[in-house]
Parts: structure tokens; C-alpha cells; sequence
């Protein structure tokens, strides 16, 4: 390891001697030390110990650049969209960059296309692959994806967010599981699509039937509303908390419930878990009907 002026100062016999094989040491490693040469020259090579880095001098011989570490590790300066650090010599616009602390970018014509990492706070997904947006998709009106790194996916975009097809057979085209166990899937055929829950009778116990079901059934109260982001559209339909007394399955969330900022947590309604009560009221009320039919056939008899 050496370090040289690069100038062969004038004196006579071994001096010289010694100062030019000081020169040449430098060169043979590359000036080697923890402070820059003192001269320097545009395109000349220093091994710079301090930091452990091999750097080149600009063509203006202004300042140094980072080549790569000393223990072979590779270094490539931030760079810009639009200058990417690790860029094609052709195309000078495409290539990698750094956009913020902790992240790399990807740029293509001089435009950002995606980035890995980013400063987003948990709520929004945290550091995240983030494809064509900066911020959360779902979150914001932009378009673009993002992979969080809790394994969540937010698309969001003016048009279909997400378009699935199965090719030539039909079958599963969306499997849902909870802790690794199927519970659901979305199947598709030709012509239509299912969306399935689990109700294999192995996976059941103490079956019975459901009596008392039209008196339940009266329980429900079916309103007429708008909700208050589309006014001038009114809807049937019913109150979560009131359904959740009666058929509690059918609803989720709490009366009421807020999240630790205050703001509300609403409760939504599944329908399609009301139909097991209106079959059975159904049921029940034609087994009435046909035992009114029967007394009142019986009396027209005589």
C-alpha cells in the first residue's frame, strides 16, 4: 500500500532513486491510502482505505467516483430517474436508481416504472414493491400496484382492478383458506361463476333442524334507504346491527365500533346467510297452508 505526490521532486543520486520508486509503488497499488492523492489527474484510479472503496476521478478531475468496494462488493452512485446509477450505454435513460433512502427504483425512457422498498408507515403497507405508484393504491386515487411486505396486494385503477382467466377447463379459479385449511373457492364453467363456502356434512356436527323459523323471520326489519354517498339511490335492505340480534352469522364487525383514531369501523352483512332462516319460515309456512287447505277442504266437504 502506498500513497505519492506523482511528482518526481529534483535531487541527485539515491534520492531520486527512492522517490521514483515511491511513484511507482503508487501506481502498482493503485494510490492506496486514507487520504486522496495530493495530485491527482482526470481518470486516475485511487484505493481509498477510509472507506474501503476503489474510485475513479471524473473526466473534469473535479471530484472522485465510487467504482466498487475493496472486498469486491459492487457500488453504483444514486443516480435519477431520468440518469439512472446502473444504466444501459445505449440507452442512457433505463436502469436502476436510488429514489429515497432504502429503496430501489426502476426507470424506463426517463420514467419511474416501480420500486422496491419506500418510506411508507404500516398503515399503508410499509416498505413494499410498488409498481407504476409511489403511494398506496387503495389509499389514493392512482393507478398502480403494490405487494406489501406482509404479503397484501393493493391494486387500484380507473377501470377492472383485477381480471383472473382459467384456461379451457373449468374448475377453481380462486381458492380462499384460513390458516392453511381450504374454506371457500371461486369455481367458474363456461358460462357462469359460483362462489363457494365451505358445507361438506364431514365438516359439521349437531345437526338438527331449524325450528321456530318464521317467528325469527319476524324479527327481521326490512328497510328502504340511501346510502349517504350515493343519495339518489334507493335501496332495500337491512340495518347490520339489527340483523346481527337475529342472525348473528350474517354480520361483521360491532355496533358502533371506531379503530384507535376514533374513526368508525363499519359493520358489514353477508345476505346469502339469511337464506337458511327464509327457507326454513318458508317451510314452516307452507306446512301451515297445507294443513289450512286440508281443514278448509274437509269443511267444503261436510
Amino acid at each position: 500500500m502506498a500513497q505519492a505526490d506523482g511528482v518526481v521532486a529534483n535531487a541527485s543520486g539515491s534520492a531520486v532513486r527512492a522517490d521514483l520508486n515511491n511513484q511507482l509503488a503508487a501506481l502498482f497499488t493503485t494510490h492506496s491510502g486514507a487520504t486522496a492523492p495530493s495530485t491527482t489527474y482526470a481518470y486516475q484510479f485511487w484505493a481509498d482505505t477510509n472507506a474501503s472503496e476503489l474510485k475513479i476521478r471524473n473526466s473534469a478531475n473535479s471530484a472522485w467516483v465510487s467504482l466498487r468496494g475493496l472486498d469486491g462488493s459492487f457500488t453504483i452512485s444514486d443516480g435519477s430517474v431520468g440518469t439512472p446509477g446502473l444504466r444501459f450505454s445505449s440507452d442512457t435513460n433505463t436502469g436502476l436508481y436510488r429514489s429515497e433512502a432504502d429503496t430501489i427504483a426502476f426507470s424506463t425512457a426517463g420514467t419511474y416504472r416501480m420500486l422496491i422498498g419506500g418510506s411508507l408507515n404500516t398503515d399503508n403497507g410499509g416498505p413494499s414493491l410498488l409498481w407504476k405508484t409511489t403511494s398506496n393504491p387503495i389509499g389514493n386515487n392512482v393507478d398502480g400496484i403494490q405487494f406489501t411486505n406482509t404479503g397484501r396486494i393493493n391494486i387500484g385503477n380507473f377501470a377492472n382492478c383485477l381480471v383472473l382467466n382459467r384456461h379451457s377447463t373449468e374448475g377453481s379459479i380462486v381458492g380462499i383458506r384460513y390458516n392453511t385449511s381450504n374454506v371457500g373457492s371461486i369455481t367458474v364453467t363456461a358460462s357462469a361463476t359460483s362462489y363457494n363456502t365451505s358445507s361438506d356434512y364431514r365438516l359439521k356436527e349437531n345437526v338438527v333442524a331449524l325450528t321456530g323459523a318464521k317467528a325469527r323471520l319476524n324479527d327481521l326489519d326490512v328497510k328502504r334507504f340511501n346510502f349517504t354517498a350515493t343519495p339518489s339511490t334507493t335501496v332495500d335492505g337491512f340495518l347490520a346491527h339489527e340483523v346481527q340480534s337475529v342472525v348473528p352469522e350474517a354480520v361483521t364487525g360491532q355496533h358502533n365500533e371506531t379503530d384507535l383514531n376514533g374513526d368508525p369501523v363499519y359493520q358489514g352483512i353477508d345476505q346469502s346467510k339469511l337464506v337458511p332462516l327464509l327457507t326454513a319460515a318458508l317451510q314452516e309456512a307452507f306446512a301451515e297452508i297445507a294443513t289450512l287447505t286440508t281443514r278448509v277442504e274437509t269443511l267444503e266437504a261436510g
